[in-house]
Order: C-alpha cells, then structure tokens, then sequence
C-alpha cells in the first residue's frame, strides 16, 4: 500500500512529539511492506516566491516534501486570515502531487501550515482519508484553547468574539488591541454580523473577520469528509465532538512510542541531588517557568537539581524570561535539545519527570516515555494529562500552574524517595509503537473495504 502522511513541520529541524510519532509511524509501516511518503509545513525564515515554497529531501529513508508556509499573500490569495486553514497555493500544488502520487490513503497527524484544503483535495480525487488530531487545530486557530491569560477556552463562540479578541492581541499593535479589548461584547457582535452582510466592506479588518468567522464551519466540513477520525483521548474526542464531528468518524487509539530504556539506578536507591526533569518545547503553554517558579520557592539547602531539555532558540522571548526566573540558582539547569536516541539516557538519569503544561495537553508522548522507563511524574491536572496519570498511583497531579503545591509535592519526593520507589512500580509500559501502527493497519483495511463496498 502507498501511504502519505503528513504534519506541520519534521525532522530533523523540528522533533518534538508530533513529528516523532509521525516519523516512527513511516519507519515501522515501511518495515511492514508500505511505501511511505511524507508532505510536512515548515515555517518560512524569509519572503518567499511561490515557486520556492516547495521542496523535496530524504530523511533517514522517508521521501519528505515540504512547504515553506508564512503568514503573507501567497499564490494570489491575499487574505492571510483564511490561507492558514484553507490555502490555495498548496491545495494547488497537492492536487498535482497526488496526481503523481496517487497514494492508497491519506493519514493526517497535523494539518497547520498546510491547510485543510489538504482533506478538500483528497476527497475532489476520491481518496480515503484518516486523521490523528495531535492537539485542537481543528478548533482552535491558535491550536491550544488557551487565551491570552493562559486561562482555558471552550473553543469559538457563536460569533466568535473570544477567537477574535485573541487573535487581534497577539497579531496587531498593542494600540489595536488595547481598543478592542474596550469594546463590549454586543457591539463586536454587532460589528461581525455587520461584516457578514457585506457591511464595513471598505475597512481593510472586513475580509479578516470575515474568515476568521468562516473558520469554524469550513473545518467542520472538512473533518466530516474524513473516513476516521483517530483520537487518542477521551479528551480530543469530547472536544472535537462538540465542535461538529459526526461520531460515527470516530476511532479510538491511544499512541505508540519507540522506547529502549537505559541502565537506571533502582527508585528505592535514589541518589543525592533529587534530579527532576522537564524534557518538552520551551514555550510559554508547556509551563516551564512554573517549575522554576517552583524550585525557586524550596530552600536552597535541598539538594535538589532541574534540568531543563528544551530548545532556548525556538520561542527566544520566552526563554529569556525563564533565564531570569532562574536567576542565579545553581539547582536549574540548561540543558539544550538531544537526539531522540538518546532519550533513554536522559530518562536514565532522572529521578522524576515534571510535565507542568497550562494547556489542556492531549496525552503527552512524553508522558508515555516516562511510564516506559519507570520514571514517575508530577504533572498539572488537566484533563488529558489525568487520563494516564493517576494521582498517588503511577504520579501526582497539581492544579495547572500553582508553583506552589508544585514545590510541595516536590518537597514530599525529597523528604521521602520511597514515594518514588512506590510511584514507578506502578507505572505499566504503554503500547508500543509497532502495536500502535498494528490498529494503525487494521483502521486502513477497515477503511479500504468500505471504500471497495460503496
């Protein structure tokens, strides 16, 4: 079978959960047989022409195209609002792809920086189409249902009011947003139906509302025009649900990981320092700082040691900010990106793994690494995170962002490392990742035969 998969962005300039999963996915469904091929986003360093937004390039074995997607006019489409969910620059390109291609199925993991005109053209070419929804894109045009004050959001309103305060806040000058934010709900109201009618036609903000508000229902569309839709929590599918998915698209399948554990010291004989660990993207929504807030908080007599795995370059503002929660505390370290390879060394090398994310999170792979190498895990209770960890079982849960009971549930490892012995021996080994693309295989016969039997 020819299989394409695609996602936002990949190896091996981006490597964290989705892109690992999508790459372990392509290697163990080439060993089962499948050609595999990969079309993947990419964030444009520089202005572009659209005959330079895409290229080609072999990754460890795995033909990958790419499109150097940014946030300007591009392929005669002004409206940069609507190009991130529904560009026509790729949707024309993929539709020439496919004709050389004509892969068997189509598996979405991401669809940020493509576009769902990805799942418009496959169903223009009848090809069957399954998606896994690594995070709430589909809902969110921010992907996260998270505001601006890191409080959680619902997704779009009626009107889409919270979507457009959000997105005004973080794209327009802060004199743009301060207005808006003074603006009443029922006027803003009042102002998206206007532009809806053809109202305010002149103002160059009426296109852009305009599509934000289209957002929404285009991707509804989109989703329903899938064979599946494959969540891997109970999380994703309340929300996609809510939002307009027919439940019969849906198929549940928690992840897989590719996972070879290090030689690690028994929990019962924990060494000093307690070392805790945060291995993720360093971006505001992932809570780092609410770790350092955290450790900052315990006397600094404990013996106690953080290390840091992320990539400091990636959101520069943000890592700044950390540096200076940091301060001059001996006890945080910097500890920079490493191979996916050598995961199992780090796990190795960490007493606990701290997940302190004030996103809803949707089943973190990292999580899933953790419980494979016996490493306990404190971690905010969020819905998604609460699934697979159990509050005094296999980890410990603290409300989303509260540094302090954080530092006290870190506090009660140091004081008592036999919490930790208790905490591993029950974390059970999560599915692997060639069970994973096992259910994988079987998703894509169910789906096939159904084709072959309309």
């Amino acid at each position: 079978m020819k299989i394409l998969l695609t996602t936002h962005q990949f190896l091996p300039d981006h490597c964290s959960g989705t892109e690992v999963l999508t790459f372990e996915t392509a290697k163990v469904l080439q060993r089962l047989g499948h050609e595999v091929l990969v079309f993947t986003g990419y964030p444009a360093r520089k202005d572009l022409d659209d005959n330079e937004r895409f290229d080609s390039y072999w990754y460890e074995g795995v033909f990958v195209t790419r499109f150097h997607h940014g946030r300007v006019p591009m392929g005669g489409q002004s409206n940069i609002v609507e190009a991130e969910y529904n560009n026509q620059l790729f949707a024309s390109f993929f539709r020439t792809y496919l004709k050389e291609q004509m892969p068997d199925l189509v598996h979405f993991f991401h669809l940020h920086r493509l576009s769902a005109s990805a799942i418009e053209v496959c169903h223009e070419y009848d090809i069957p189409m399954v998606m896994t929804p690594t995070d709430f894109w589909l809902v969110c045009p921010m992907s996260q249902l998270r505001l601006t004050d890191n409080s959680l959001c619902k997704g779009p309103d009626s009107s889409r009011i919270n979507c457009l305060r959000h997105v005004v806040a973080l794209s327009q000058p802060e004199k743009t947003s301060r207005r808006l934010s003074k603006l009443p709900d029922c006027m803003l109201r009042s102002m998206i139906w206007g532009i809806n009618k053809g109202m305010y036609a002149s103002h160059w903000f009426a296109p852009l509302v305009k599509a934000l508000y289209a957002r929404p229902a285009f991707l509804e569309k989109q989703m329903n025009r899938l064979d599946r839709m494959i969540v891997p929590s109970l999380l994703m599918q309340r929300i996609l649900l809510e939002h307009g998915l027919n439940e019969d698209k849906v198929v549940s399948c928690p992840f897989g990981i590719n996972f070879v554990p290090a030689d690690k010291m028994p929990p019962s004989q924990v060494a000093v320092p307690l070392r805790i660990g945060f291995v993720g993207t360093l971006a505001e929504h992932k809570g780092a700082h609410v770790l350092v807030e955290a450790v900052r908080q315990i006397p600094r007599e404990r013996a106690i040691e953080v290390l840091l795995y992320g990539n400091l370059e990636s959101y520069p503002s943000y890592a700044e900010r950390l540096k200076a929660a940091a301060g001059d505390d001996p006890r945080v370290k910097f500890c920079g990106t490493f191979p996916n390879s050598e995961i199992g060394r780090v796990f190795a090398n960490l007493d606990v793994l701290v997940v302190p994310s004030v996103w809803h999170e949707n089943t973190p792979l990292i999580i899933y690494t953790a419980q494979a190498a016996r490493c306990p895990v404190i971690a905010s209770d969020h819905e998604g995170i609460s699934e697979i960890v159990h509050h005094g079982k296999n980890g410990l849960l603290f409300p989303a962002g509260d540094a302090l009971v954080l530092a006290r549930l870190i506090e009660s490892l140091y004081q008592d490392p036999c919490i930790l012995k208790k905490l591993a021996a029950n974390s059970e080994p999560p599915k692997t990742i060639d069970a994973y693309v096992c259910d994988l295989e079987q998703i894509y016969q169910e789906v096939l035969s159904e084709r072959c039997n309309k």
